[in-house]
């Protein structure tokens, strides 16, 4: 597992966003991720680019095809 996917993974099992958004390992892995799950998987990476928030936003609308 990357350091990307454990941050992932930490942060999403955080039990207060767990409750919140009732996130399973099934929703990590497979055809039906949450969007959740999507979002804050770029905006990890993204960071991790070294991109701002103004040059992620767009990459998130695309994810919920706003």
């Amino acid at each position: 597992m990357s350091k990307r996917e454990q941050i992932i993974r930490e942060i999403l099992f955080d039990p207060e966003i767990n409750a919140k958004y009732k996130i399973t390992e099934e929703d990590l892995t497979g055809m039906h991720r949450k969007k959740i799950v999507d979002v804050l998987e770029t905006i990890v990476n993204e960071n991790d680019n070294g991109r701002t928030a103004r040059q992620i936003y767009p990459i998130i609308k695309n994810i919920h095809k706003i």
